[in-house]
């Protein structure tokens, strides 16, 4: 039995994939202990059955973000221990003349500089005693870390020295983070970062890995890569910021199959859970970008391309000092929640759907989950009230707030990247994505939105549908024009077998493929671009450059600067859930009229909807783990199981 596991700041939506097809469970969040939540989840569907559990989590993400991290020590060449702080010299508001930095992880005084040194070449020019060795270990011991990284210049050329400072801290019994070991790349700078972060959510991941193992067994836990596919237990916790990103990746996943199923093509994804909101660019060949910021800090890592803004189901609606309606980024999340589960009085976006007759004391986990229509209305009433308007026109202008900061991140990426929205289709998944689709589709002039079957739990199916991943990061850093294409691919075969070998060490399973990309560019540029080794490197670089930035250097040398290796062994398929064809038009099931004025709604049961069924807005489509609005305008059609909207 393969189960996927997808935690959020409100729900933890369990996925299960055996014999009998594809089931999902939806519980409350457990945010004092993540873990908590996770356990009695997979004990509601597990019985007796030795199972394969693939978890997404946000654990390490949220301890960044909220800077609930280990103490961590830095320990870097003499002389460089302010690196971490100079970094680029970026100003991301250049012309804000009171503009701060987020307070790094770790501070001045946890930073040890060691006298060691070597050439980018990773030929040693000085190397530390052992009384130099003597001397940091006391320090580091004074200032009672919790976790230490060690970032070294060229390491990435010869991890040896890195090592050998690992070695004579492990007296200290704290985890040890190299950076040569979680990002074997150029660029001093990003490489010192990511293994900061790491060792600074190790201990926190690790306790929480371990607590899960035990909930697991019998049985056996994995997690989710934050650039797709499936990693060991063992390795996300010595390098979990490797799956940071993780809950997303799933959901990437799910939708790249749905629509490859449902012959789409590219696809914008939008994932509207009770927090936040993810949006993502998904093509039928799997993407990860390079190029991720946290806690103020580049991370380096491969992961999925994914927008994130603070708009979900429990964004709080309120009043600022000018009068004017805000809503997020603060969230309501499964504690206390949303003014209908009883613990708050503050408004938030679940709670102006429960006013306008969207949802109502039924329509979460069909009723199982209880709220309390009536105390969202008199939330949105004591919000109307401080607005001077009436209450329906309260709970309408929070949802047209909410759904501008989801049109924005919507237009990065896609018009940011040159993408006309209006050429693609909207994926939209989430507890509360379908309740938006429709209308963020039809203000985009995209041609249609589909929502997935069983979308509050959609990111879970995609981690139990996941297959195993591995990586491996090679730096070159030459010009092309002095790498022969035997040398170039005897590399490449070396880089790509070592990948291959390590995921066949994880078990038989499906066949294994591979890639090798290139990163290269031209010599004096920063960034990279991503050139697939099968085709011909310089002339795949210059076409890739071009569609890029518009134009080509007119002389400047080629550089190769590293090689990226990927393997992958496929996962399960979604299943087939096309349903049989229809008979006859479906049956609503009712109506629900808004509480505060306006559009009654037909409701139909998902589960009655068969594949050839139409209807027509103004109606809801109602299931276990989301709402669909079909508005005025618009109809739904039903398609291997998935809903299609498009204006009549």
């Amino acid at each position: 039995m393969r189960i996927g596991i997808d935690t959020g700041g409100t729900f933890t939506d369990v996925a299960v994939l055996g014999r009998r097809g594809l089931r999902v469970h939806k519980l409350p969040s457990t945010p004092d202990d993540p873990a908590r939540a996770v356990i009695e989840g997979l004990s509601a569907v597990r019985g007796s059955a030795d199972v394969d559990v693939v978890h997404g989590t946000t654990v390490g993400l949220n301890a960044v973000l909220t800077g609930s991290l280990a103490r961590t020590a830095f320990i870097t060449n003499r002389g460089f221990e302010d690196l971490i702080e100079i970094g680029r010299q970026d100003r991301s508001n250049i012309y804000d003349l009171g503009a701060s930095r987020t307070e790094l992880p770790v501070p001045r005084n946890l930073r040890f500089g060691v006298d060691t040194r070597r050439t980018a070449g990773g030929q040693r020019q000085r190397s530390p005693s052992k009384k130099d060795l003597e001397e940091l270990l006391r320090k580091v011991r004074r200032a009672r870390p919790e976790a230490i990284a060690i970032g070294l210049l060229h390491s990435y050329a010869n991890p040896a020295d890195e090592r050998k400072l690992a070695r004579a801290l492990a007296p200290l019994g704290v985890p040890i983070t190299c950076s040569s070991e979680l990002l074997r790349s150029h660029g001093e700078y990003e490489r010192f970062a990511a293994a900061i972060i790491n060792a600074a959510v190790t201990p926190i991941m690790s306790d929480y890995l371990n607590r899960l193992e035990q909930g697991t067994s019998p049985g056996r836990l994995r997690l989710m890569r934050s650039s797709g596919g499936i990693m060991p237990a063992a390795e996300a916790s010595n390098f979990p910021a490797r799956a940071i990103f993780s809950g997303p990746a799933g959901g990437v996943l799910a939708v790249r199959q749905l629509a490859q199923n449902l012959n789409l093509g590219t696809v914008a994804a939008l994932d509207m859970g009770g927090t936040s909101t993810d949006v993502s660019l998904v093509q039928s060949e799997p993407t990860a970008s390079s190029s991720s910021e946290l806690a103020g800090l580049p991370l380096a890592l491969p992961a999925v391309d994914v927008h994130t803004v603070g708009c979900g189901g429990g964004s709080i609606a309120h009043v600022d000092a000018g009068g004017a309606l805000r809503v997020g980024p603060h969230s309501a999340g499964a504690t206390p929640g949303p003014a209908c589960y009883g613990q708050s009085d503050e408004p938030t976006v679940t709670d102006a759907h429960m006013a306008l007759g969207h949802m109502g004391a039924d329509t979460l986990l069909e009723g199982a989950f209880q709220v309390d229509p009536d105390l969202s209305v008199r939330a949105i009433e004591r919000l109307a009230q401080r607005l001077g308007t009436s209450s329906r026109r309260a709970a309408e202008g929070i949802l047209e707030i909410a759904e501008v900061a989801m049109l924005r991140a919507l237009l990065v990426i896609t018009v940011e990247r040159a993408i006309d929205p209006a050429a693609i289709p909207l994926v939209a998944f989430g507890g509360a994505g379908g309740l938006h689709a429709a209308r963020l589709a039809q203000r985009l002039s995209m041609p249609r939105a589909v929502i997935a079957a069983d979308p509050g739990a959609f990111s879970a199916v995609g981690l139990a549908l996941a297959g195993e991943s591995d990586e491996e990061t090679l730096p070159i850093l030459r010009e092309t024009d002095d790498l022969a294409a035997s040398e170039l691919r005897a590399i490449a075969a070396d880089l790509a077998g070592r990948t291959k070998q390590r995921l066949l060490a994880q078990g038989r399973g499906a066949r294994i493929t591979t890639q090798v990309d290139a990163m290269m560019r031209f010599a004096g540029q920063g960034d990279c671009v991503r050139v697939p080794l099968r085709s011909p490197l310089e002339p795949g670089f210059r076409a890739e450059h071009e569609r890029l930035f518009g134009f080509l250097p007119e002389s400047s040398s080629i550089e190769l600067v590293e090689l990226r290796a990927r393997s992958q062994r496929q996962g399960p398929a979604l299943p087939d859930i096309a349903s049989r064809a229809s008979r006859g038009q479906p049956e609503a099931t009712g109506r629900r009229k808004s509480p505060v004025g306006g559009t009654s709604w037909k409701r139909y049961r998902r589960t009655d909807l068969r594949s050839g069924h139409k209807v027509t807005g103004p109606c809801l489509i109602e299931e276990l783990t989301g709402v669909t609005i079909v508005p005025r305008g618009y109809r739904c059609r039903v398609k291997a199981g998935a809903l299609i909207l498009d204006g009549c």
